[in-house]
């Protein structure tokens, strides 16, 4: 009874290894190969197909190598760039890939780090060629999109043979290096307060033609005004003129009388009292004769 025992308990173990070396499960993110004497004959769950679950496969013949089927990441940093300008770079940059063909994926790299190893020598290589066709400021805040997209296709024909597709390709950082960029900073610096002075000396020669211009205006202007000026106050005078001698032509006497009393009030201070005429006050002479002869008092 004991040996029948033992003899269950050994068959059970067989058992879980036979059905552990049968089946296999294959998750949504991954997809499977099976191997025969270690040539690929089935592949399980490839991009476009929807196979997960569990499978099966021949024990000890076959065996089984699961690959990631999900958008992979890898993170190049400290990569080294001469720009068109000849200024140095230090770049960090990352990439989103994914495996579109495993057997051609396993055929060439069988793990994951050697795929990685080859993904960073294309990536760098493409970033050096297409960033050292341009300029620093096209790099740093220029057509980065479009340099992206180039840097992009260059790796995906880098690898089109690997079973590898590259989803994007981003630079996260581009910096000066340390050694560099103070003198480049100096330069920036140097180069702005340039232009800020030629700036400020355009507007001050601007502001000299404007009040040039003002002040040319406002002299033309006042000798316009004087102008008119005189011409309104020689048509008064002639005005007046006219008026005087229509006026003394109608009553001389009154208008030697008017201009007599004109004359007087000028020729005598305000507030002094006549009692005896004088006797250089000319045509006031007559007047004052006039009134004493009237009988005015004065």
């Amino acid at each position: 009874m004991r040996a029948f025992g033992w003899l269950i308990l050994i068959m059970s173990v067989v058992g879980l290894i036979v059905v552990s070396n049968v089946f296999y499960i294959v998750r949504q993110s991954q997809q499977a190969i099976v191997l025969q004497v270690g040539r690929p004959v089935a592949l399980i769950n490839e991009p476009g197909k929807d196979e997960a679950g569990l499978h099966m496969k021949i024990p000890i013949v076959q065996q089984v190598e699961i690959i990631d089927k999900r958008n992979l990441g890898l993170d190049i940093e400290g990569i080294d760039v001469l720009a068109a300008d000849q200024r140095r770079l230090r770049v960090d940059a990352f990439v989103r890939w994914r495996i579109k063909d495993p057997l051609q994926y396993y055929q060439r790299f069988r793990r994951e780090e050697a795929a990685q190893s080859q993904l960073n020598r294309i990536t760098t290589s493409a970033i050096r060629e297409v960033l050292g066709d341009v300029p620093v400021p096209e790099i740093v805040s220029g057509q980065r999109a479009q340099l992206m997209g180039r840097i992009r296709a260059s790796v995906n024909a880098g690898l089109a043979k690997d079973g590898i597709d590259i989803i994007d390709v981003r630079v996260r950082q581009a910096d000066l290096p340390s050694e560099v960029a103070e003198g480049v900073y100096n330069r920036m610096r140097t180069a702005r307060l340039q232009e800020a002075q030629r700036i400020r000396s355009e507007g001050e020669e601007k502001a000299r033609l404007i009040r040039a211009t003002a002040e040319r205006e406002k002299t033309v202007i006042e000798a316009q005004a004087r102008e008119q000026s005189s011409k309104i106050r020689g048509e008064g005078d002639a005005k007046a003129s006219e008026t005087y001698a229509q006026a003394y032509s109608k009553d001389p006497e009154f208008f030697r009388f008017q201009r007599a009393l004109i004359a007087c009030e000028a020729a005598i201070q305000e507030g002094t009292q006549v009692i005896v005429g004088p006797k250089s006050l000319g045509i006031c002479d007559e007047f004052l004769d006039s009134a004493r002869a009237a009988g005015v008092p004065r």
